[in-house]
């Protein structure tokens, strides 16, 4: 058995997640840890991104959610990484699709920036992407990085995890959808099985989350 940490870029746990991916990481022992899990509502507002800065959003330990700078965070969550090794992890998860780069641990750790995405690129192969992000502040930057780490275009619309409307998840599906999408990914570990599933049930088309494609992917790797 493979004691596995997996580190939110919010606070643990992430009660909203391991229902979906805790099957998928069956025989293995999982511990949880957060970036933000000793900071108060004052520290939390203060990690949020001016304009024009690259922004991610987590889920909080009450439930609410939080837009945290992209950059800032890093050294938080590498704290959180720390913890988890320190904990007994044999190799870590980043619960997360930003852009967290540098991350170093004794153990192996992979984000789900690298295994989601890199899986969502391979199996959706030549056909039209279309990604689902939390916030419309993150709409242009996602698509230029779809563009330049993985190569692929990618129509992007917005859909909040953390406010779920069945309706708006549908909305923003079919205007997916109306831009030519053949396959959608949802682009975020706050994204539900069940959130995919009304994507689907909306479009009729493949609609794929990161938490379980990361899973899967973590689960090959151990």
């Amino acid at each position: 058995m493979t004691v596995l940490g997996l580190v939110t870029i919010g606070q643990a746990p992430r009660v909203d997640v391991t229902p979906d991916i805790l099957p998928l990481l069956a025989g293995h022992e999982v511990i949880e840890r957060g970036a933000l899990d000793d900071l108060g509502a004052a520290a939390i507002g203060a990690l949020a991104p001016e304009p024009g800065r690259a922004a991610v959003v987590s889920r909080l330990r009450d439930g609410s959610s939080a837009v945290l700078d992209e950059e800032r965070l890093r050294p938080l969550v590498q704290s959180a990484v720390d913890r988890v090794v320190a904990d007994g992890a044999e190799a870590v998860l980043i619960l997360c699709t930003g852009h967290l780069p540098g991350l170093a641990a004794s153990v192996p750790v992979y984000t789900a920036e690298e295994l989601a995405r890199g899986a969502a690129a391979v199996l959706v192969g030549e056909r039209a992407l279309g990604v689902l992000v939390p916030t419309p502040r993150q709409v242009e930057d996602i698509a230029a990085r779809w563009r330049a780490d993985l190569g692929r275009d990618a129509s992007v619309a917005a859909a909040d995890p953390y406010a779920f409307d069945a309706e708006a998840f549908a909305e923003a599906g079919r205007a997916l959808a109306a831009s030519g999408t053949e396959w959608i990914f949802l682009d975020c570990i706050g994204y539900s099985e069940e959130m995919a599933a009304v994507v689907t049930r909306a479009t009729g088309l493949r609609a794929v989350t990161a938490r379980s494609l990361a899973a899967r992917m973590l689960a090959a790797a151990v």
